[in-house]
């Protein structure tokens, strides 16, 4: 593996990973087109009609996903080890064979791509106010600097700035263009220049979030900006691959497309869970298809994962004027219903690095911001400043895990301009308090949501003049609590077995425990359901409408 400076690095492990793109057919129907979430959202007409197409099977039971592949005739274009799946080119038509097959999931290896990227939306002038809204100015200045932590970028690339001078210590290029460190388009640069970029470029005058960070660069799509579901997957493979060799503790993916199908089976959801549980903490971006509610992208409709929304920042640094973009992606998630992003921070006419002679650098020239920085807005850069903030909060406690980060970024938020959790989640990012604070404990009272239908405009008005979601309601000593009152929020369920073990990936959740005898026998259609067991005085009774169920205890 070569490092930093080196146009081959990773060269070989491209090659036995894309070796076979070159030939693909487009998906019949594949009308799904995903977007780089820093960059507004276009749609593709669906293609015609075609004899093949590309899709990922993942498998949960005995079948093994190679094996359901050639069972219907297919081709298995790339294993995985990171996930129990498989890129594979089968017939259309064999689709649903495959996928009646038991324990078998397919998903279509949908295009993500960059059709055009957002610049400035104002408010206010460009800015890199975010250096004092979060605190890291403060960081800073007692020699928190994000120095000695590793962030991989899953991208366009990032080209080797003054910026990153011997911070940018790896990466591989998963594309044909054969250079992780070359952004094509611009879209990587920028986002590493709001995790760790020093200013070096600009004489000072606008750096990220922790300029102390290493980076490594893992770059999945070049000039035009497009990918594929499975190279994303590879990319995030190689980075748990290289964990150890790289010291990788965070990885920020700045992109997503919409999902339909439940975390437990998204094969890109199974993917940053399987690198979240090898030690590496993700944060993934909302998306930018809001005030709508349920168009939160995946990766960042992952439970397990930090998602971030998008604030205004107002160039003030200071946060009690600000407000949500109103183009930042809203919860809950379709079909889980889980309630994210977890925060908000900056994402609007935020400044960072340009990249010369990228796609965007020539497209939007009046996004310029002097000879080498570009302003722009989404939640991708959200993301990229939360990714900052993570190794900020690792430099001051080193070794810190995944759920730990977590716990300090979310436990540590300062009220969201709205308080709705549906848009801004815990709050708003505060990387000083997180950097500073002894361990967290999730001690909170979940706010009261009202579950909307999907497609409907959630509203950016404030809901209440403090967010009881997150402020003074997170406290403690301990992330893993013994069970107590609430348990089920803050205690061992959370971070135990539970949430990362067999028990979410294994049986209990795909195996026949959901579709055998018990969920369709008499069991469930018999007396049991309808007889007096429901409808006597057990039910009816006091015991319903008592003080039990009516007391301060449950409002």
């Amino acid at each position: 593996m070569r490092h930093a400076g080196s146009s081959g690095a990773g060269v070989g492990y491209r090659a036995r990973l894309v070796w076979w793109k070159k030939g693909r057919i487009a998906a019949a129907g594949a009308a799904v087109v995903a977007a780089l979430a820093g960059t507004s959202m276009a749609g593709v007409p669906a293609a015609s009609a075609s004899v093949s197409e590309t899709v990922i099977v993942t498998a949960t039971g005995l079948l093994s996903p190679a094996a359901a592949v050639e069972e219907v005739g297919g081709t298995v274009l790339t294993q995985y080890h990171l996930i129990n799946g498989v890129d594979a080119l089968i017939l259309t038509a064999e689709e649903p064979v495959l996928a009646a097959l038991p324990g078998i999931t397919v998903t279509p290896d949908v295009s993500v791509s960059v059709q055009s990227t957002t610049v400035s939306t104002g408010p206010h002038t460009p800015s890199d106010a975010f250096l004092q809204e979060t605190g890291s100015t403060q960081l800073a200045s007692g020699g928190d600097t994000g120095q000695g932590v590793t962030v991989a970028v899953l991208d366009t690339g990032i080209d080797n700035l003054p910026d990153f001078s011997g911070r940018l210590v790896g990466g591989v290029d998963l594309t044909n263009e054969n250079n992780p460190y070359q952004d094509s388009y611009g879209h990587g640069t920028f986002v590493a220049g709001l995790i760790a970029g020093d200013g070096a470029s600009s004489n000072g005058q606008y750096s990220g979030e922790a300029p102390g960070a290493k980076l490594v660069s893992i770059k999945v799509a070049g000039a035009d900006g497009t990918t594929h579901l499975g190279t994303l997957i590879s990319g995030l493979q190689w980075a748990a691959d290289h964990q150890s060799i790289y010291g990788i503790e965070v990885l920020n993916i700045s992109l997503g497309f919409q999902p339909s199908q439940s975390t437990v089976n998204n094969p890109l959801d199974q993917a940053v869970e399987a690198v979240w549980n090898s030690g590496i903490a993700v944060v993934a971006s909302a998306g930018n298809a809001g005030p709508f509610n349920g168009t939160i992208l995946s990766p960042g409709d992952d439970p397990l994962v930090i998602t971030a929304g998008a604030l205004g920042d107002l160039a003030t640094g200071s946060l009690p004027d600000d407000g949500l973009s109103d183009s930042g992606s809203a919860a809950p998630t379709p079909p889980d219903g889980w309630v994210t992003p977890d925060l908000v921070t900056s994402g609007r006419s935020v400044v960072s690095l340009a990249a010369p002679g990228s796609t965007i650098y020539n497209n939007y020239p009046s996004a310029r911001v002097g000879s080498a920085n570009f302003v722009g807005s989404g939640t991708s850069f959200s993301a990229a400043i939360t990714s900052g903030a993570a190794a900020l909060v690792l430099a001051d406690n080193p070794g810190l895990t995944p759920n730990q980060i977590k716990a300090r970024l979310l436990g540590n938020t300062s009220p969201g301009p709205v308080g709705n959790p549906f848009v801004d989640g815990h709050g708003a990012l505060n990387a000083y308090a997180a950097a500073t604070a002894g361990p967290m404990n999730f001690n909170q009272s979940a706010a009261n949501l009202t579950p909307a239908s999907p497609g409907t405009t959630v509203s950016l008005s404030p809901t209440r003049p403090v967010d009881t979601w997150n402020t003074n309601l997170w406290s403690g000593t301990s992330w893993n609590q013994t069970p107590s009152d609430g348990w089920a929020w803050n205690g061992w369920a959370w971070n135990g077995g539970d949430w990362n073990g067999w028990a979410w990936n294994g049986g209990d959740w795909n195996g026949w425990a959901w579709n055998g005898a018990t969920w369709n026998s008499g069991d469930w259609s018999g007396w049991a359901w309808n007889g007096s067991a429901w409808s006597g005085s057990a039910w009816d009774g006091s015991a319903w409408s008592g003080s039990a169920w009516n007391s301060s205890a449950w409002s």
